[in-house]
């Protein structure tokens, strides 16, 4: 487990810690019946989560802002089209493809091309 941490970046580390509960309370928030307000129990812990990814992500040494933007946007669209097709059984238009298979080719420059 420690050799697969080591591989990964630390800015991709925290793109995909922010993705997670992000993604996690998209799918909750949609298949939850009843009112928001009655999960804030939920919702409040998981933002907190968010936020703070998001700040070590935008905080690590040698990182731009659009360089932490393109990981952490390439990570929650990822999920979200995984969680889509696979869970909630949605139809994908094809400009999320497309914004993918963008965000994909940037994410690929960013890592053999340097940031």
């Amino acid at each position: 487990m420690s050799a697969l941490i080591q591989w990964i970046s630390p800015a991709a580390l925290w793109g995909l810690a922010a993705a997670l509960p992000a993604v996690f309370a998209e799918y909750m928030y949609r298949t939850v019946k009843g009112p928001w307000w009655e999960w804030l129990w939920l919702w409040i812990p998981l933002q907190l989560a968010i936020g703070y990814c998001i700040y070590r992500l935008v905080t690590i040494p040698n990182t731009t802002l659009l360089d932490a933007f393109v990981i952490w946007a390439f990570s929650t669209t990822f999920m979200r089209v995984i969680i889509s097709v696979t869970i909630l059984h949605d139809d994908i238009k094809p400009g999320t493809w497309f914004a993918l298979g963008l965000l994909l080719m940037a994410r690929i420059a960013q890592t053999f091309w340097g940031r």
